[in-house]
């Protein structure tokens, strides 16, 4: 099984690159992110999941270790194939995959193109007990923090919808790991 591959960008496609090692090209399925950062000529280190199907070989590789953890965990899911995993990773970071698992917010999944509301929740909900690197560390903060200040929000007269939306703004700008009260000022202010 091949784990990681290093070498230089040789080339790049529509849904891959091609790296080249040792003289050797390797078409490596990416998100687009990786895709689009790719520069040819240059050195590039993937880590790597080699996917051997009864009709297809796929080499699908990632930046880092957790956003590999997000594919495996969204390639779980019954109806999320390779392509569509990929799509969620192009669309969303690993951080939006995870805060849309930790919140159970569907609509963040919604967003990436194929991914209808049933197979947003369907992945949501079989993803929920899973432990998958950080997400299962966003799911633990999510039933104190995140639930204070949405609890807290709401006691002041602001709709669930929007305070699940400002939240997930203001958690990506200042960390799941910000106390509630700043949670809560930050948000405010961005509800003004």
């Amino acid at each position: 099984m091949i784990a990681k591959i290093r070498g230089g960008v040789d080339s790049i496609l529509d849904d891959s690159i091609i790296v080249d090692v040792n003289g050797i090209g390797y078409a490596v399925l990416v998100s687009d992110k990786v895709r689009n950062s790719a520069i040819v000529g240059t050195p590039i280190s993937l880590m790597i999941i080699q996917m051997i199907r009864q009709d297809a070989q796929f080499l699908c590789g990632f930046i880092d270790d957790w956003e590999k953890k997000i594919f495996e965990a969204l390639l779980s899911v019954h109806g999320v194939g390779i392509k569509s995993a990929m799509r969620v990773l192009s669309c969303l970071s690993p951080e939006d995959v995870a805060m849309a698992v930790a919140t159970q917010d569907s609509s963040l999944l919604c967003r990436v193109g194929g991914i209808g509301k049933k197979t947003a929740e369907r992945i949501l909900l079989e993803l929920r007990d899973k432990s998958i690197g950080q997400v299962n560390d966003l799911s633990n903060l999510s039933n104190t923090s995140m639930n204070d200040t949405m609890l807290g929000l709401i006691s002041l007269g602001y709709s669930k919808s929007k305070v699940s939306k400002v939240l997930s703004e203001v958690i990506q700008q200042i960390g799941i790991s910000a106390p509630t009260d700043i949670m809560i000022t930050e948000c405010i202010k961005k509800m003004r």
